[in-house]
């Protein structure tokens, strides 16, 4: 603050109504009334009060912000409650500076836009938050994707529209509502412990297709949601081969980015980004596939189609939310062709059938596939599925819907969503939705049809998929299943897609190779457990794997004791240790695939 300033706001009293930036400001005009800081320019006119939130920013005259006395209004700092700028004037020509012991903030004001700094002194995050005019009916994201307001989207660029003016806000985390009893739109972006962050909003004026795109998205009506007549999803229409388009840009090793044709996404068409490989293959002879199903915050990755070309199979690995690789975890770059993002879709389930996400990630994968089997070199009667943890859920939905798969592997991803970690997100849905969301789109509904061999990978302290729902999962499909549970197991998509026991599963099924070995019993008798297996490769160590706690599975401390081993009877056994309230046996052979039998609650 320089020295002239500081005279100013001492002088209340005497400035009140004096212009304080016109003279060096250029085409921006500040003016201070009592303690409002109010400025001009040709394109808009904001409002800065004595607690330092912007409480209004009329864009060509028309308010974007609501704005009434005290909060929720304008642009404000949140932490703990609202935070109260008591310190707040003028700095330098355009700019208005605010502060107390916590936070900093600078609107640095030019003709084109406004630029608010933060600067968080404190040790836990401040919340900026920008609350909107209920008039400001409609949202864009950076990809065109537009919405009718209130809405929740993880979009950290954002344009906001009002008639065929329009605000662009940049800087943000995610937008949210509806807020309150009036239903508000909130704009939110986090800054960290002693840090700073940087938002730019720039108003304008909309041009006739943004304008267009967003009448097109205030007049959207979505039919009420309604039970499908027949099957969920028309095996049928995704049983062709989709269209394919080229996605210039995108470049990996060995393998090939394409767009192709999705389901319509509200009355448009969409296209879905992916990565196919096929290992070149000598004269006739075809090679295994793979369809690969990222998880929540990912994309298609290049990595997992040539981690399995280099094994010998041709891949496909699809984005499922709408995105492009690119960006960083849970910010994937969305294309304006996308459909729904994801992920769970629960606050999407008042929306048509066809426009929510797991109807459309269920319907991406099946296409990929019928895509895989039609390319030349691919055998079409081998071929497997893998997903990983959201993609897991979706590979549990496929797996009962397409039976042209010969085996299914969901690494940790499981039915029975209101008895793991998402039980929440469904409850708060309320008793209708609720149900809806499960009979429509948990795996549980789905696991019965599934009559393909499966392998259920999963750690016994996994954040999200739990080993009670995942066990009522496993026991729903028809087929033959194994299983292979590790302690504490590190959910990623990098520890997702690694472990041996996938590839070696594969091999067996598609191309003659060594299966894991196979539990042909298990049983107990009050402390003594026991097992007994068929391998054909030798067993190098079993395990008993236990827990004395009960409560949260994913707070549970899980241990492992060396377990009897009789590889002449092929059995396994061992003694409890007391006060175990959980308990499975674990087999490594000489590969070191390892193998699991089901678990077993008890109380001793």
């Amino acid at each position: 603050m320089t020295r002239g300033t500081s005279s100013l706001v001492g002088l209340a009293g005497i400035c009140m109504g004096m212009r304080l930036g016109a003279a060096g400001a250029g085409d921006v005009d500040i003016t201070r009334r009592g303690n409002v800081y109010h400025v001009t320019t040709a394109t808009y006119a904001a409002t800065v009060a004595a607690d330092g939130a912007l409480t209004s920013l009329k864009v060509h005259g028309k308010e974007f912000l609501r704005t009434r006395r005290g909060n929720p209004r304008g642009i404000y700092l949140f932490q703990r409650g609202p935070l109260i700028l008591k310190t707040v004037a003028q700095s330098g020509a355009a700019a208005i500076e605010a502060r107390n012991e916590r936070a900093e903030v600078r609107y640095d004001f030019s003709a084109r836009s406004v630029t608010w700094n933060v600067k968080n002194r404190t040790a836990d995050k401040i919340l900026c938050l920008m609350v909107f005019d209920p008039t400001v009916a409609v949202v864009a994201d950076a990809a065109g994707e537009y919405e009718k307001t209130p809405v929740r989207r993880s979009w950290q660029t954002t344009t906001w529209f009002l008639g065929d003016r329009k605000l662009h806000v940049t800087g943000g985390d995610r937008v949210w509502g509806p807020w309150a009893a009036e239903g508000l739109q909130v704009w939110e972006a986090a800054v960290g412990p002693e840090s700073d962050h940087t938002v730019v909003l720039t108003p304008g004026v909309a041009t006739r297709s943004e304008t267009q795109a967003a009448a097109a998205a205030l007049a959207y009506v979505a039919r009420p949601p309604a039970d499908p007549d027949g099957p969920m999803w028309d095996m049928t229409r995704l049983s062709g081969p989709p269209a394919v388009r080229s996605a210039p840009g995108f470049e990996a090793d060995g393998v090939k980015a394409l767009f192709f044709e999705g389901p319509a996404y509200r009355g448009r068409p969409t296209r879905v980004f992916a990565w196919v490989g096929v290992p070149a293959v000598d004269g006739r002879k075809k090679v295994p596939g793979m369809v690969l199903v990222h998880g929540g915050g990912g994309t298609a990755f290049a990595e997992w189609v040539q981690l399995w070309n280099r094994r010998g199979y041709a891949a496909i690995a699809m984005d499922t939310c709408g995105c492009t690789p690119g960006g960083t975890h849970g910010r994937r770059p969305r294309h304006k062709f996308g459909g729904p993002p994801g992920w769970g879709g629960f606050g999407q389930i008042d929306w048509p059938r066809t426009d929510q996400w797991t109807w459309h990630a269920v319907s991406d994968v099946i296409l990929a596939h019928s895509l895989l089997r039609s390319l030349p070199g691919v055998d079409s009667d081998r071929i497997g599925l893998t997903g990983i943890s959201w993609g897991g859920y979706l590979a549990c939905i496929v797996a009962g819907v397409d039976p042209r798969f010969r085996f299914a592997v969901p690494v940790y991803g499981c039915g029975f969503t209101t008895e793991h970690a998402f039980a929440g997100q469904v409850n708060s849905l309320g008793p209708e939705r609720a149900a809806r969301w499960m009979r429509w789109w948990d795996p549980s509904v789905y696991l019965p049809e599934a009559r393909m061999p499966m392998l259920w990978v999963d750690g016994t302290n996994d954040f999200a998929y739990t080993l009670n729902a995942l066990q009522k999962s496993y026991r729903l499909p028809k087929g033959p299943r194994t299983l292979c549970v590790r302690i504490r197991m590190p959910h990623s998509q990098g520890a997702g897609q690694s472990p041996k026991e996938i590839a070696l599963f594969a091999d067996a099924l598609l191309r003659g190779g060594i299966p894991l070995a196979r539990w042909t019993g298990q049983g107990r008798e009050g402390r003594r457990v026991w097992a007994s297996y068929k391998s054909s490769v030798p067993i190098e160590k079993a395990e008993l794997i236990f827990t004395r706690d009960d409560g949260k599975w994913q707070d549970r401390n899980w241990e492992a004791l060396p377990a009897e081993l009789d590889r002449g009877t092929h059995r396994v056994s061992a003694l409890l240790p007391k006060k175990t309230t959980c308990w499975f046996l674990n087999l490594t052979d000489r590969r070191g695939a390892v193998v699991s039998t089901e678990h077993e609650e008890i109380g001793l």
